[in-house]
């Protein structure tokens, strides 16, 4: 068996070459759609002269062979230096931010939520299993599961904004309010704002979580030293709670990693639903009006945030479980 070290040193590794794969893909894509991206930035007008097209093509690198441009995109790339959107002609990597921080909001409420009403439907299920909380908790889970993320954000809107109006049905914040300055009323706005978005990615995720934590349990409550702590008198709260759902929790790791990219993928669509200005929803604009340096760069940071999130998995559950080998 390797070192840990070893062990460690060859996850980074493997993420690094994931990455720039990413990065070979990006620089691909964008050169193989539709378009030009110099018509894209100067006015759709038909007396622009072949001369002025031609020096934005040389301002940008555009007339420049392929592995020039891969270079100097890769130099760029390092330094964040993203270039301008094509709609809004500011800095992509301002823009990029600003939206990945209302994207994290979500995303992180979500998720948290998720995981914790996630493992104790998966966990109660286990240690009821074959009674009608079981049957009935599952069969939730998997009916939400099986919705579409979009679908599903519709019917709230139609339900609790446009019919009982308990909730906005739309945007992070009322218009004209910032999160800066701070203060109560903004976190109050910001909660009911986040409510319904929070709940359609929320609802959609359980099962993944609640399903995986009921298996790994039930193969964990066969195990003989479940059998021995019962033997020893111990009640089967405390069997569960000090023996069972630490053991089973190994493979929850995994999937906490692998369900961020779920999530995002779901965020997409519910920031578009809900008008809620994240890279998700300016992500989909952005597609719609060709704004290929925005696209470039938000393609990218997703990316490298769900493979950074694999690794920490994978260290972590490298730490955890010392029955974990790399071959």
């Amino acid at each position: 068996m390797k070192s840990l070290r070893t062990i460690i040193l060859r996850k980074v590794l493997n993420a690094v070459i994931t990455i720039l794969l990413v990065l070979v893909i990006n620089f691909v894509l964008f050169r193989v759609m539709p378009g030009n991206p110099v018509r894209m930035m100067i006015p759709q007008r038909p007396d622009i002269s072949p001369s002025y097209i031609d020096m934005m093509m040389d301002k940008f690198g555009l007339n420049q062979p392929l592995y020039v441009q891969f270079f100097t995109y890769l130099k760029n790339t390092f330094t964040l230096q993203f270039g301008d959107s094509f709609r809004t002609r500011t800095p992509v990597i301002d823009l990029v931010m600003h939206d990945l921080t209302w994207t994290l909001i979500l995303v992180g409420t979500s998720t948290f939520f998720m995981i914790l009403i996630g493992m104790t439907l998966g966990i109660l299920s286990a240690w009821k299993r074959g009674t009608w909380f079981d049957t009935g908790s599952q069969a939730f889970s998997l009916f939400f599961y099986a919705m579409p993320t979009f679908w599903f954000s519709i019917i709230l809107i139609l339900i609790f904004a446009l019919s009982l109006h308990w909730f906005p049905p739309a945007n992070q914040l009322p218009i004209g309010m910032s999160l800066t300055p701070f203060s109560f009323d903004t976190l109050r706005a910001l909660l009911d704002h986040l409510f319904l978005p929070a709940v359609s990615l929320t609802v959609g995720s359980i099962a993944a979580f609640s399903v995986i934590m009921r298996s790994s349990l039930v193969d964990v409550m066969t195990e003989e030293y479940i059998t021995t702590a019962r033997a020893k008198g111990m009640s089967e709260f405390r069997v569960l709670k000090d023996h069972a759902v630490p053991n089973a929790m190994l493979p929850m790791v995994t999937l906490i990693a692998m369900d961020l990219a779920f999530v995002v993928g779901g965020a997409f669509q519910t920031e578009y639903v809900f008008n809620y200005k994240g890279i998700g929803y300016a992500t989909v604009i952005a597609t719609g009006q060709k704004d290929y340096p925005y696209l470039q760069a938000a393609f990218l940071i997703v990316a490298v945030v769900v493979i950074f999130a694999n690794l920490v998995a994978d260290i972590t559950l490298t730490y955890l479980d010392p029955r974990v080998k790399v071959n």
